[in-house]
């Protein structure tokens, strides 16, 4: 790699470090880009040079910490495939974002249509396609849980949605800080732990309805 290089990419991670680092110390929608410069050590006009927006800061940082939680995912998948992979999975995920609630936030904001629209297309495309790996995962998941190459290409993407609901669901309650204004309070973990028994019931369960009403109309 040339010395250019070298050097774009150490700014690029070292902007992505302040970033992060700031986010964790302040409410991350007050942060300006000089201060992530600053927390660099680098001017403002070289962050503008990565990232031409904070918007785009904001994209990449969920695009790069998202890839990484996949590759753990997709680890944790193959060192334990069978019916209990999903279980393990599901479980990993919530940890993840239990782990990193301000990953979380911004996972939420870039998910907004309005915001995805402000992009630029190479981001969009981005997220895109970490949308179809993570849907690529979970179609192998629910292979090994459900048996699910019986099931057409559709039922199984509808069987998706519901997960997507259920993590979307799990994603605002962290967010939002949890159980702890509620008059009878629940642990997170053994949150996590029902709604995981819902998703995997909830899967069981309409695959077999899937199956079922594929018998009687043959």
């Amino acid at each position: 790699m040339r010395y250019q290089d070298r050097l774009f990419q150490q700014r690029h991670d070292a902007i992505l470090a302040a970033a992060r680092q700031l986010f964790r110390e302040q409410p991350w929608d007050r942060v300006t880009i000089a201060e992530v410069a600053l927390g660099a050590g680098i001017g403002k006009g070289t962050v503008y040079k990565h990232f031409p927006s904070k918007e785009a800061l904001y994209a990449q940082l969920v695009l790069e910490l998202s890839r990484a939680n996949l590759d753990e995912l997709r680890a944790l998948h193959a060192a334990q495939p069978g019916p209990q992979a999903m279980r393990q999975v599901i479980r990993r995920a919530f940890a993840q974002m239990l782990a990193d609630p301000v990953l979380v936030q911004l996972c939420l904001l870039c998910d907004r249509p309005a915001f995805q629209e402000r992009l630029e297309m190479p981001y969009r495309e981005q997220f895109l396609a970490l949308e179809h790996d993570y849907q690529a995962l979970f179609g192998q998941l629910l292979a090994d849980c459900l048996d699910a190459r019986s099931l057409p290409h559709a039922d199984c993407q509808h069987l998706l949605w519901g997960v997507e609901a259920c993590f979307s669901g799990v994603m605002a309650r962290i967010a939002s800080g949890g159980f702890a204004h509620w008059a009878e309070p629940i642990g997170l973990p053994d949150y996590f732990e029902r709604v995981t028994d819902f998703i995997i019931a909830g899967l069981k369960g309409q695959a077999a309805s899937l199956r079922g009403y594929r018998l009687n109309i043959e």
